[in-house]
């Protein structure tokens, strides 16, 4: 039983290897030539791997690019930051947290967020890909929002929903995709797009 279960674990984590570099793989070939212009074919002889173990990892082009966008929503920075940002009551600290979470989000998964942004009105599978990665980021986001206006941490005037609308606003993906278009390091735009919601929200 030991070496039955010693040898499942060698295979799963084979698996998992292999996986990861399909997508690595997918990801920086759809950034790089397009979404629309790069094949399973390619992505599998660039990755070494067969075509069948492309389709018996993940599957298809849609699959690949849904994987891609779960895995950039998945990732752990996003549950630490929500974490952080509740055990917090100071309203300047938490929007020093959301910059610093998202930034290094943002960072993590830039090429995958430009395939999304940039095939999304293209590709249907696409928009349904950068649909859950968006649903995801604005998620945290709300949570963010919604533990300021609890704690009576925003402007008198400023809503619940003005407050999530905000957020979006600075640190959204279109903030930080700006930031970058613009050349501005992480640091630089961590700490601008923080005063600028600070501005927008705190009393």
């Amino acid at each position: 039983m030991g070496q039955r279960a010693y040898t499942s674990r060698l295979r799963a984590q084979k698996a998992e290897q292999t996986r990861r570099a399909i997508l690595a793989t997918a990801r920086d070939l759809f950034a790089e030539r397009g979404y629309g212009r790069v094949s399973l074919a390619t992505i599998a002889a660039e990755a070494d791997v067969a075509l069948n173990t492309v389709y018996s990892s993940i599957g298809g082009k849609p699959a690949l690019i849904l994987a891609l966008a779960k895995d950039s929503a998945d990732d752990e920075q996003v549950d630490l930051t929500r974490q952080q940002v509740l055990a917090t009551d100071d309203g300047r600290e938490i929007l020093r947290l959301t910059a610093v979470g998202t930034g290094k989000v943002i960072e993590r998964h830039a090429k995958t967020l430009t395939v999304l942004m940039d095939a999304r009105n293209s590709d249907a599978d696409v928009a349904k890909a950068a649909d859950y990665k968006m649903g995801h980021y604005r998620g945290l986001l709300d949570v963010i929002a919604d533990r300021l206006f609890d704690l009576g941490d925003v402007r008198a005037e400023v809503t619940r929903e003005q407050a999530r609308d905000i957020m979006w606003f600075y640190f959204g993906v279109s903030s930080w995709s700006t930031v970058r278009e613009l050349g501005w390091p992480y640091p630089r735009a961590t700490a601008w797009l923080e005063a600028q919601a600070a501005a927008a929200l705190l009393p």
